[in-house]
C-alpha cells in the first residue's frame, strides 16, 4: 500500500491494559511520518515491524502525556540504531524546552539528529513538503495551544491520470469549532477524536473533547471519504460501540484497534 495508515494507539489518558495511547504511523511510498507519541510508542513501533530508520518527520498535536511522553524512549532508540537521517519534530513552541530537557540530561554527546519545528498557524498553512508530500498544520479547539495536521499526496502528471491523490486528515483532541470542516474538507480519510460515547457526549464540552456525533457531524459537513475514530474514553472498552454510533450519522466510519493498518486512496 503506498499510502496507508498503522494504528499505535487509540486509548485517552488514562491508562487500559489492553490499548496503548495516542500515536499513528502513516506510511506514504515506504517513508514513515509518525503522527503523535503517547507512552509506548518505541514498542508499538517495534512490535508492528516498522522500521526507526524510515521514520522522516514526527508530528505532534500538543504536549498532554498521553500525546508525548513516548517521545524520549522513541529518541533513545534512534541513537541506539544509528539512524543516519535528521528526523523532523513539528509541535508547538511549549514543545521545544521539552526537547532542551531530554538533550541536557539523556542525549549530552549530541548523538541524535533531529530538527525541532515550532507550529504556530492561525488557519490552515503548509508546514512541511517533501518528495510527494504536503503537510499542512491547522489549530483545534483544546484546552492548551493543540494542532491538527493535513497530509496531501502530491502526484505527478503522468500519475494522477491513473488515480487521484490521496490525502489524510489527524485531528486530535479538540472540542467542534466551525472552522474544522473546512480545515479537513474533501479527504480521503479522516482521523477524528471521539473521547466520549454519546453516554457521557455531557463531559466533551467540559473537557474540549468530541463525542461520536461531533465527529460524524464533522465528516459529513467536511465531505470525507471515510471517517477513523480514536482516542477512546477508559469507560467504554469496545470500539463497536463508537463505530456503531458513528455510523449513524456516517455510515463509512471505523473504530480501529491498536495495530490495524488502514489503506488510504
Amino acid at each position: 500500500m503506498s499510502f496507508s495508515l498503522k494504528i499505535l494507539g487509540t486509548a485517552s489518558a488514562l491508562p487500559v491494559s489492553d490499548k496503548n495511547p495516542s500515536a499513528q504511523v502513516l506510511s506514504v511510498h515506504g517513508r514513515l511520518f509518525l503522527i503523535d507519541c503517547g507512552e509506548g510508542t518505541q514498542r508499538s513501533i517495534r512490535s508492528n515491524h516498522l522500521a526507526f530508520t524510515k521514520i522522516e518527520a514526527i508530528f505532534i498535536s500538543h504536549i498532554h502525556g498521553d500525546h508525548v511522553f513516548g517521545l524520549f524512549g522513541l529518541l533513545s532508540s534512534l541513537k541506539m540504531v544509528n539512524s543516519p537521517r535528521t528526523v523532523k519534530i513539528f509541535g508547538p513552541g511549549a514543545l521545544q524546552p521539552i526537547l532542551r530537557f531530554y538533550q541536557s540530561y539523556f542525549d549530552t554527546e549530541g548523538e541524535v539528529n533531529y530538527e525541532f519545528h515550532e507550529v504556530k498557524v492561525k488557519g490552515l498553512e503548509t508546514i512541511y513538503e517533501s518528495k510527494g508530500l504536503k503537510v499542512s498544520a491547522f489549530p483545534l479547539n483544546h484546552k492548551i495551544e493543540c494542532y491538527g495536521y493535513r497530509f496531501d499526496e502530491v502526484l505527478s502528471e503522468h500519475s494522477l491520470a491513473k488515480r487521484p491523490a490521496a490525502s489524510y486528515a489527524y485531528c486530535s483532541d479538540t472540542a467542534p469549532f466551525p472552522e474544522l470542516p473546512e480545515y479537513v474538507r474533501g479527504v480521503s480519510a479522516l482521523y477524528h477524536e471521539t473521547t466520549y460515547p454519546m453516554e457521557y457526549a455531557q463531559k466533551a464540552s467540559v473537557y474540549f473533547h468530541s463525542s461520536t456525533e461531533d465527529a460524524a457531524r464533522c465528516a459529513l459537513k467536511a465531505g470525507v471519504g471515510k471517517l477513523i475514530v480514536g482516542h477512546y474514553s477508559a469507560r467504554e472498552r469496545d470500539a463497536k460501540v463508537y463505530e456503531a454510533e458513528c455510523r449513524r450519522i456516517f455510515p463509512n466510519s471505523f473504530a480501529p484497534v491498536d495495530g490495524d493498518e488502514i489503506e488510504i486512496e
